[in-house]
């Protein structure tokens, strides 16, 4: 099953395409950045963040361009619950003064905070970015007769002078198939998606707070989210804290 984070990118650069320009995912960052082309011919560095429900998530550190590592100039937001999907486009800049805007008011309510960890970005701040194409350079009207096919998730052979070239460029086509068990955890008021390894039992969590972080096991994993949030030591049983389908993780896999 395709994450939330590729299944946004993967939509997006579709869009992007039907409208008259050129994406490509880049290798060098775990922010998801997107290089995008418009029909001007001008290339842009874009961040995409998706969402199937609740907000999208960001890091309070964004408030800062020094630690965007993709230089880009625009976020889009991806609606991935919409029917059809719904793309709010910003300029880096604003996300970040807003962040920083919100992180701000976050400490004066309580001054011993610190400015990391998650932070959440609800629809009402980025709704004016709605449809925003012309910003990087792309129709507003998309052509459907252009067919864009998803990127074929299948392992394949590559020489070793292409790699090379790929890796230089940092730009790389999504080739690998991604066998690990999606699972899900709810608590205090907060959603995280991970992935989970059958043969390693190693678990990366892809959306919520301390995402792209990974732990050795499950119980690992959902001790350092919670405590994470709450900001005690924690106690949780990991094979049942996760679930698939709404069923625990540990009856899941007796069950498989």
């Amino acid at each position: 099953m395709e994450d939330t984070a590729s299944r946004g990118i993967n939509a997006f650069i579709s869009e992007a395409t039907q409208r008259g320009g050129k994406a490509v995912r880049l290798t060098h960052s775990r922010r998801n950045p997107v290089e995008v082309t418009g029909a001007d011919g001008i290339s842009r560095i874009v961040r995409v963040r998706s969402k199937l429900d609740g907000d999208w998530q960001a890091r309070r550190q964004d408030e800062s361009l020094e630690s965007d590592d993709t230089r880009s100039e625009f976020w889009v937001f991806v609606d991935l619950a919409a029917d059809p999907h719904e793309f709010f486009m910003l300029p880096s800049n604003e996300v970040a003064d807003d962040i920083r805007a919100e992180v701000d008011l976050w400490i004066m309510d309580s001054p011993g905070r610190n400015r990391t960890g998650h932070h959440a970005i609800p629809r009402g701040r980025v709704v004016h970015g709605h449809d925003r194409w012309d910003a990087l350079g792309l129709a507003a009207v998309k052509d459907p007769s252009i067919y864009v096919e998803a990127p074929v998730a299948t392992k394949r052979k590559t020489s070793p002078v292409a790699a090379k070239k790929r890796r230089a460029s940092g730009v790389e086509e999504i080739e690998v198939v991604d066998n690990r068990l999606e699972m899900t955890a709810d608590c205090h008021g907060y959603r995280w998606v991970g992935r989970f390894d059958e043969s390693t039992e190693v678990v990366e969590i892809m959306r919520g707070p301390m995402e792209g972080r990974r732990f050795p096991d499950p119980t690992a994993a959902a001790n350092a989210v919670t405590g994470h949030i709450s900001g005690d030591t924690e106690s949780h049983d990991g094979w049942s804290f996760w679930t698939i389908n709404n069923t625990a993780l540990g009856a899941h896999l007796k069950t498989a």
